[in-house]
C-alpha cells in the first residue's frame, strides 16, 4: 500500500507527458524519411562491420559509477533499486570500477572519491527522482570542488532517466561549465507514466552538443518508466535499451567528443529501423555516416547518396544542410 501511495504521489506531481524535442540542425532534416527504395539501398549489410558497443574501453578512466536511485522512502531498498542493479551491471562487463549508491543523497561523498579513483570521467546514474536538477546541480558542485583541490581535470557525466522536475535544468545547471562532461536524458514512451515534458527546458540548453536526448520511439521501442533500468538488470533478455546504456558507459570512459557519441547513437537508430523496416530518419543516416567505422559500409554511403539526392530534387538542388 505504501509503494502504491509513493507511485500515485509521483503520478500527480509529473503525470504523463508528450513532446520531443530536436536540435536545430536535425529539424528540417527528420521531415524527410528514406523510402522503402532507400532502404533498400541499404543492402542486407546492416553495417555489420560497426561492432556496438566496443569491448576496447581506456583502462585508465574505468572509475567508479555513482548512483543516485529513484525511490526513498525505504533506506532499505536504496542497494536493491534498478539503479543500483544496472551500475553492478556496468561493473560487472567491465565499464566501472566500481560503484557508489548515494543512498542519504549526500554528494559530497562523490568528490571525495573522485580524488581516490585514478582517471577523470565519471558515470552518473541519476533515476527518476534521483535525477531532480536540484541533485545533479549539488552533484556538480562537489565535482568543482574536488576538481579544484586535486588539481586533476574530473568531469562529471551524467546520465539521467526519466528524471523528475526537469525543467529546472533552465535555472540550476551550467551546460557550459568545464567539470559537466555531457548529459544523457533518456525519455521513456510518449504518454506513459512519468515521463517528463523535455519540452520546458529552454531550446539553448536542448541545442547543446553536451546535451544528448534519448527517446523510446527512435529507436522503435515503447519502454516505460520502470522499462529501460529493468531490462539493463534483466540480462537474459534481448534489450535495446541495454546496448544503449552500454554505448553511453563507452562514450564515458573512452572519452568521445559529443559528435562521435552521437554518430554512434543515430547508427544503433538505423540499424534498429532496418531490422524493423519502418523508415529511416535523413538526419540519422547522416549523422550515422560520421561513425568511425562507417567509412567501411558501402551501404551506407549509397543510401545517403541516394537519400541526398532525393532531398536536392524536392529543394530545387540546394543541399545545405547536408555535409
Amino acid at each position: 500500500m505504501k509503494i502504491a501511495a509513493c507511485l500515485l504521489v509521483l503520478a500527480l506531481l509529473n503525470g504523463c507527458s508528450s513532446g520531443r524535442y530536436y536540435k536545430t540542425p536535425e529539424k528540417d532534416e527528420r521531415r524527410h524519411s528514406a523510402s522503402e527504395q532507400e532502404n533498400a539501398a541499404r543492402g542486407e549489410e546492416r553495417f555489420k562491420s560497426c561492432a556496438m558497443p566496443n569491448a576496447a574501453l581506456d583502462r585508465l578512466n574505468i572509475n567508479t559509477v555513482f548512483v543516485h536511485p529513484g525511490m526513498l522512502w525505504f533506506d532499505s531498498d536504496c542497494g536493491e533499486s534498478l539503479a543500483t542493479e544496472s551500475a553492478k551491471v556496468l561493473t560487472k562487463r567491465g565499464y566501472a570500477r566500481a560503484y557508489q549508491a548515494l543512498c542519504d543523497r549526500n554528494p559530497a561523498k562523490i568528490g571525495e572519491q573522485m580524488q581516490r579513483d585514478p582517471g577523470t570521467r565519471f558515470i552518473g546514474l541519476h533515476y527518476s527522482l534521483g535525477g531532480k536538477p536540484q541533485i545533479v546541480a549539488a552533484t556538480l558542485a562537489s565535482v568543482a570542488q574536488a576538481r579544484q583541490e586535486s588539481g586533476k581535470e574530473l568531469a562529471y557525466y551524467p546520465l539521467l532517466v526519466d528524471p523528475m522536475n526537469v525543467e529546472q535544468v533552465n535555472t540550476l545547471l551550467d551546460v557550459h561549465a568545464a567539470h559537466l562532461g555531457q548529459m544523457f536524458i533518456v525519455l521513456s514512451a510518449e504518454y506513459s507514466l512519468l515521463r517528463p515534458d523535455i519540452t520546458r527546458v529552454r531550446a539553448d540548453i536542448l541545442d547543446s552538443p553536451k546535451v544528448h536526448l534519448i527517446y523510446a520511439e527512435d529507436f522503435g521501442e515503447n519502454w516505460g518508466h520502470f522499462d529501460e533500468l529493468e531490462s539493463v538488470v534483466s540480462e537474459s533478455a534481448v534489450s535495446r535499451f541495454r546496448e544503449i546504456f552500454f554505448l553511453i558507459a563507452e562514450a564515458v570512459v573512452n572519452g568521445y567528443s559529443s559528435a562521435g557519441f552521437e554518430a554512434r547513437l543515430a547508427l544503433l537508430k538505423v540499424n534498429y529501423a532496418i531490422e524493423d523496416s519502418r523508415p529511416v530518419d535523413a538526419a540519422w543516416l547522416r549523422l550515422a555516416r560520421d561513425a568511425p567505422c562507417a567509412g567501411k559500409s558501402s551501404g551506407m554511403a549509397s543510401a545517403h547518396t541516394v537519400l541526398r539526392n532525393s532531398i536536392s530534387a524536392r529543394f530545387s538542388g540546394s543541399t545545405s544542410s547536408l555535409p
